[in-house]
């Protein structure tokens, strides 16, 4: 399921023993000693056994023999006898010894495999059946980080990790669970779900040596500070490729082929997974959740007609309209204008072009990529979670323009909801009319095709913004944005984290008491001002006379000035969750600017993002004993 480099299948007798960690001998690694070498270790090694036994003529020519190796020029192996069990083995050493063995590095050679267990193999055998398969979409700097020569791990590696810590973590907690049980002589809970991560790599489709752009970008780099230009070209230069139509197709294409794929060929490696109620999920990091959220915009416009609209069970959902509603033309008349159709929205910048410049309104943007043509192939299912690392989404929607739109929606879902509400003052009617919620709508209700979707940044990940405002009245001040929800699974928020809260509210109470005194003041200088010039216009329309002609203003913007305050936001852009963004919590000791450095490659790794991870995977069976 995932596309690892060729590698030579070798045979291998003699096996180089390496410790990963020195406490524990049980964690090594075996890496196989080339056949040129094998063979004379071979050899050595039957001699010994020949002269340990009781017809051998003793160990003592066996010790001093040495064998040097032709793979590696600066080791030897010999026989050594193990000091705590008097056991025979081979080692390998130095062929240059230091004073007294100090610093050496000497490796035990084990003859054939052996019991061998993979890291996280028991983990992974102690779990259940399989029921969460994810889709993980990289983002910028992947063709850097995948180089060999580089020590930051490429996410193919990231997500090895991030099996790994989930099934321990998963396993640790069923066997805590076990435990409990056995105690209270209870049934033992059934085994936890398994989780699969499937990596999606497009950088080496879009970014193979022989293309002509990388060539020409090749051609044109300086060759001077050679580190700092990889970096531009390897990792700001994917943004600046996403920027164009054509290669944000391309991209698209290829993370949409390659999904699709691997859906297919999952079905075939496990046939009864939908029947189970096996779920797909979708993950993008950094520039990774652009393409997902593009991804998503696809799925919804082909998805358009079969969107249900507004009713009265329903009055406030609403989504890309089809055709001039009541609603539509009821704005219409306010604006005094036409009404269009679809009211200038699309998931295509270019799509709204094609229509004609009729059809083309300046005001509106999109919410999609910009595309140069429709992309007719779309991922075959809808998620039941997104989930955006580290995202960019907020300032590419903020550049796309499609605060408009969202506030458009907004307004024709108030218009339709206010068509819906019966105006018969008939009197005699028996029934009484139907109740309605006749609060304004604040939040946009535009929506994704996905059963969740989570915005997951670091607070200081330079590289992260947020979502929740684009979704809300453009008036709306900065103060009054709901702050973004404290990443947990179970809700808790830590207690260094409630005190840093506490103090930045009374330093808001404090700030407060002195801004109240600035406006007062403030108030009196423009009130003394608008007197003046109050005057000052009187006299000189006395002087000059009145002129009858009025001139024409345009209609001021509506001001949502303290619309938010005190009211609790719900958004509807990710079906389920409530809320978009969510922030990891801080350490106790965490500076913005020391974490600014790490903290936008750290997300695969970072404990809070594991435990949520693992939350919303959860089967059904899991989520049930949760709840009791």
């Amino acid at each position: 399921l995932t596309n690892r480099p060729s590698t030579q299948l070798l045979p291998a007798t003699w096996f180089t023993k390496e410790e990963k960690n020195p406490k524990n001998q049980k964690e090594f690694i075996l890496k196989p000693l080339p056949e040129v070498d094998s063979w004379q270790v071979e050899l050595l090694y039957q001699n010994a056994v020949r002269a340990s036994s009781s017809l051998g003529e003793g160990l003592d020519d066996i010790f001093k023999e040495e064998i040097a190796l032709q793979s590696e020029l600066n080791y030897k192996v010999c026989v050594v006898r193990n000091g705590g069990s008097g056991q025979l083995c081979m080692r390998k050493k130095p062929t240059k010894s230091n004073l007294f063995g100090f610093g050496e590095v000497q490796s035990t050679l084990q003859r054939g495999y052996g019991q061998y267990t993979i890291e996280g193999e028991d983990d992974e055998n102690s779990l259940g059946e399989l029921t969460h398969a994810v889709f993980v979409i990289h983002g910028i700097g992947e063709a850097m980080w995948s180089k060999e020569d580089v020590s930051t791990m490429g996410m193919s590696d990231e997500l090895d990790q991030l099996r790994m810590v989930v099934n321990k973590k998963k396993v640790v907690s069923w066997r805590e669970e076990c435990k409990k049980c056995e105690k209270m002589k209870q049934p033992l809970p059934r085994p936890p779900n398994r989780v699969e991560f499937l990596p999606i790599e497009w950088y080496d489709k879009v970014r193979s040596p022989s293309h002509a752009l990388v060539t020409s970008l090749t051609a044109v780099t300086l060759n001077s500070i050679p580190a700092l230009r990889s970096i531009a070209n390897d990792v700001i230069f994917d943004v600046l490729m996403y920027l164009t139509p054509d290669y944000c197709e391309a991209i698209l294409q290829c993370v949409t082929t390659q999904i699709v794929e691997l859906y297919s060929t999952f079905q075939r490696i496990y046939p009864s997974f939908i029947d189970r109620g096996g779920k797909f999920s979708l993950v993008g990091h950094s520039l990774g959740s652009v393409i997902a959220w593009d991804i998503l915009s696809i799925l919804k416009d082909s998805m358009g007609k079969s969107i249900p609209k507004g009713d009265r069970n329903d009055p406030i959902r609403i989504d890309l309209p089809e055709s001039p509603t009541r609603a539509q033309r009821t704005l219409a008349i306010l604006d005094n204008k036409q009404p269009t159709s679809p009211m200038g929205y699309g998931a295509y910048a270019a799509a709204n072009v094609a229509n004609g410049p009729e059809n083309n309104d300046s005001k509106h943007g999109t919410w999609g990529p910009n595309l140069s043509k429709k992309m007719m192939q779309t991922i075959p299912f809808t998620p039941d979670m997104t989930v955006f690392l580290g995202s960019p989404v907020g300032l590419f929607l903020t550049l796309r323009g499609v605060h408009p739109i969202f506030d458009e929606m907004r307004a024709i879902a108030e218009a339709e909801r206010a068509s819906l509400i019966p105006c018969d003052n008939n009197e005699e009617a028996a029934a009484p009319p139907p109740v309605f919620d006749v609060s304004p709508i604040i939040c946009s209700p535009f929506s994704l095709p996905t059963g969740a979707l989570y915005n997951i940044f670091h607070p200081s990940d330079p590289v992260a913004y947020r979502i929740e405002p684009l979704l809300l009245p453009e008036g709306v001040d900065k103060d009054e944005f709901p702050s973004p929800l404290f990443l947990s699974a179970d809700g808790r928020v830590r207690l260094h984290v409630k005190a840093r809260q506490v103090g930045d509210q009374l330093f808001k109470q404090f700030g407060s008491l002195s801004a109240l005194f600035d406006k007062s003041v403030e108030k009196a200088a423009v009130d003394a001002a608008a007197a003046d010039a109050t005057e000052a216009a009187r006299k000189k329309a006395i002087a000059g006379g009145t002129n009858d002609r009025k001139e024409k203003t345009l209609p001021e913007r509506p001001k949502f000035s303290g619309c938010v305050k005190g009211r609790e936001c719900s958004f509807r852009l990710g079906g389920r969750s409530t809320r978009v963004d969510f922030q990891i919590q801080p350490g106790v000791i965490d500076n913005e600017y020391l974490s600014a450095v790490s903290a936008h490659s750290s997300y695969f790794s970072n404990e809070d993002v594991i435990d949520f991870i693992i939350f919303n995977t959860r089967s059904v069976d899991e989520s049930a004993s949760v709840v009791s």
